[in-house]
């Protein structure tokens, strides 16, 4: 064996021998502080930036895989979080409305992360050591402006604006207390991104979502056709995880994140799904008005067009709407090709030009 392989299989060892005795250490201390994890899975890792669990043995339909007690999540809900946080945020009573509390606890879960994580007498190290790297070229907030203006023509502007402004909005009350810490607003950034990523929401007494972050739980992917399911138990106080079908041995444990489209998928989570059977609406603009294509119901929605316009000669008009589809397609197709490489974005182009395809046929067999 050369000195690059040894040197390449020496760091294989050490990486798996971390990954080990992370998760060891994550297991033991969730064990001996209440929580339930089924013998019957284990998590795996794809590589640093992605891990996810798997079932060992079969798993029956209804089956508990995972009780997670709430005195172990991060959330305003536990005192260690909102003490915290109450440094440079609004007094918790301030927030008369849902939506302003919701807003609240995703602000401080980000900054309590942010001056929490690198400190090695935290509550919640053993769970901040097993935390996935996050890969920073899939988020909007890392993209160059020359990929976002490349990006706003397959309709993500709309979200990478949301994502610009919701990140702003967190940093700016905390901006000095971040300042003080050495790297900080890069830490801020990405604990931003792994608070969007990673977070479920429970419900409260009090208001009717808490963002929260849950140990363990938060190794689970997103699929379409998931086989698990969790709620907040009033009664034990804590996270439920059961099965929603029969799971067999080796297969992946997920949940939904929603009903949702790679664009939306790729903004917020960083990964998209090929072939997703949610997708994304088309926007066009002609004669000066701006028109949604939806993906679903297109015959419906050409009839409605087509009423809309009633007054405009239907040749002229049809004729303007497919120069209109085919420009939107030609674009698409010319991001295709740039971004050949990138799974992502083709599985988000290849989504919009499957649907402006379909418009094509339909409103070409008027």
């Amino acid at each position: 064996m050369d000195l690059l392989h040894l040197f390449i299989f020496v760091l294989l060892i050490n990486a798996i021998s971390s990954f080990s005795e992370y998760y060891n250490n994550l297991h033991n201390w969730l064990i001996s502080n209440g929580a339930f994890i089924s013998k019957k899975i284990i998590p795996q890792e794809q590589n640093i930036y992605n891990r996810y669990i798997i079932s060992k043995e079969d798993i029956k339909q209804n089956e508990e895989i995972i009780f997670i007690p709430n005195e172990l999540t991060l959330s305003t809900l536990n005192n260690i979080v909102l003490d915290k946080c109450n440094l440079d945020f609004k007094e918790f009573n301030s927030y008369a409305s849902k939506e302003e509390k919701f807003s609240y606890d995703f602000d401080c879960l980000v900054y309590f992360l942010t001056i929490d994580i690198d400190n090695e007498n935290s509550f919640f190290k053993n769970y901040y050591d097993y935390l996935p790297r996050i890969l920073t070229k899939d988020f909007p907030l890392y993209f160059s402006s020359e990929k976002i203006n490349l990006l706003n023509k397959i309709e993500l502007d709309v979200e990478i604006g949301r994502q610009t402004h919701f990140f702003n909005k967190s940093l700016t009350p905390v901006k000095n207390e971040i300042l003080k810490i050495k790297n900080g607003l890069e830490k801020f950034k990405k604990n931003f991104i792994l608070v969007s990523t990673r977070n479920l929401e429970r419900r409260s007494s009090f208001f009717e979502e808490v963002n929260t972050l849950v140990p363990y739980l938060d190794l689970l992917n997103h699929d379409n056709n998931f086989n698990t399911w969790f709620i907040y138990d009033e009664k034990r106080e804590g996270f439920s995880l059961y099965a929603i079908k029969n799971i067999k041995k080796n297969e992946e444990i997920t949940i939904s994140y929603g009903k949702l489209n790679n664009l939306y998928l790729y903004s917020i989570y960083g990964f998209t799904i090929k072939d997703n059977i949610y997708r994304a609406n088309i926007n066009l603009k002609f004669f000066g008005k701006k028109i949604t294509l939806f993906p679903n119901n297109k015959e419906n929605q050409i009839k409605k067009i087509m009423r809309q316009y009633k007054d405009i000669d239907k040749t002229k008009l049809i004729k303007e709407i497919i120069n209109s589809l085919n420009n939107r397609l030609n674009e698409y197709l010319n991001i295709l090709d740039k971004y050949k490489n990138d799974i992502n974005i083709n599985n988000i182009c290849s989504d919009l030009i499957t649907t402006i395809k379909d418009y094509i046929l339909l409103f070409n067999n008027i």
